[in-house]
């Protein structure tokens, strides 16, 4: 089959054959029919993070249909739409079990921990796929598996978003626009949006900001804001730590600050009284769990979760690397590419 590849030092990706094997007797082989490239993946190529092997085929945002079933797979068959879940775990321990799949000791992530689905197929747990309605399709069930599943996690299930709540969205790459349309289909009241960038202060106005403010002078943002406005739930994209302890300041009593960005930075931070008086949460929240995908599946089938205008642009697997590009270069302000390795 043709898979793109990533071999160390290399700043490309590299299209060629490799062998697929039939799938083993708990898993399924996918045809993959889209898979989104994340910031994660430039990352890979930047060197910043380190797969478990070398080479390894990237991708973790896919969709696609059932070719084969191993021997044990009963729940699923070939021709079944499914979307792939972005995380891997062990699937035997206390949290796989009670399905909490993100906090499990082994987690890792589809083409960092294992081959992922920059290719023509992918063999998978059958744990890890959802069946994908026909109403939606391919390319936007792929972006579910972390563009979306991941803010998803962090408003419903760790910060607990209730309706007519206010909401500030903090970094708007691909994960913070669909935190802004999650906000929106889970009925929240103001959704503010934090970024340097006027091209992704743009986008969410699209998403469904109620109000953006570049952030280059945040403690300028602050003073302004602060009379005017507080939030139950604040979520960090950034995983720039310096932002917490200013913006701490702006939740509600009984409000959540949520930590979704990655840093290699250690977080220091001078705990304010306040968030004693306050009875305030700072916590983290990190990918997401099996819950996500039916829990998205069903808001967009009632037509609370628009991801259309979510796709930036469409491509074969081997135009990949010319995504990559545009990409690291936000020409045209993109959230999510797609590629099409069977196109």
């Amino acid at each position: 089959m043709k898979a793109a590849l990533y071999y160390k030092n290399n700043p490309k990706l590299i299209i060629q054959d490799v062998p697929i094997e039939d799938p083993q007797d708990h898993e399924v082989q996918v045809k993959v029919m889209a898979c989104g490239i994340c910031g994660s993946d430039l990352h890979l190529l930047h060197g910043f993070l380190k797969p478990v092997k070398d080479p390894i085929i990237p991708g973790h945002e896919a969709a696609g249909i059932i070719e084969k079933v191993g021997k044990n797979v009963q729940s699923l068959k070939k021709g079944d739409r499914v979307v792939i879940s972005a995380g891997t775990s062990c699937g035997k321990c206390e949290f796989c079990l009670s399905h909490r799949e993100n906090l499990c000791e082994e987690v890792g992530v589809l083409g960092f921990n294992r081959d992922g689905a920059f290719a023509q197929f992918i063999n998978i747990p059958q744990s890890n796929v959802a069946k994908l309605p026909d109403e939606i399709p391919f390319e936007e069930g792929a972006i579910l598996a972390d563009a979306v599943s991941t803010p998803f996690h962090a408003i419903k299930y760790v910060g607990n978003l209730q309706k007519n709540q206010n909401v500030l969205i903090v970094g708007c790459g691909g994960l913070g626009i669909h935190a802004i349309k999650i906000s929106r289909a889970l009925e929240a009241n103001q959704i503010y949006a934090f970024d340097i960038d006027e091209g992704s202060l743009e986008n969410a106005k699209k998403a469904g900001a109620t109000s953006v403010y570049n952030s280059k002078n945040l403690k300028d943002i602050i003073k302004k804001i602060q009379k005017e406005i507080k939030f139950s739930l604040i979520l960090d994209f950034t995983g720039n730590y310096d932002f917490v302890e200013p913006l701490i300041r702006l939740l509600n009593s009984g409000g959540k600050y949520i930590m979704v960005g990655l840093s290699r930075k250690e977080l220091i931070l001078k705990i304010p009284s306040l968030m004693v008086f306050r009875s305030l949460c700072l916590c983290g929240s990190y990918g997401s769990d099996s819950r996500a995908l039916p829990d998205l599946i069903d808001l967009y089938q009632k037509g609370k979760l628009n991801l259309k205008d979510s796709i930036s642009g469409i491509a074969p697997l081997d135009k990949i690397n010319d995504c990559f590009e545009i990409l690291e270069k936000r020409v045209g302000n993109p959230i999510r590419f797609v590629v099409k390795p069977n196109e």
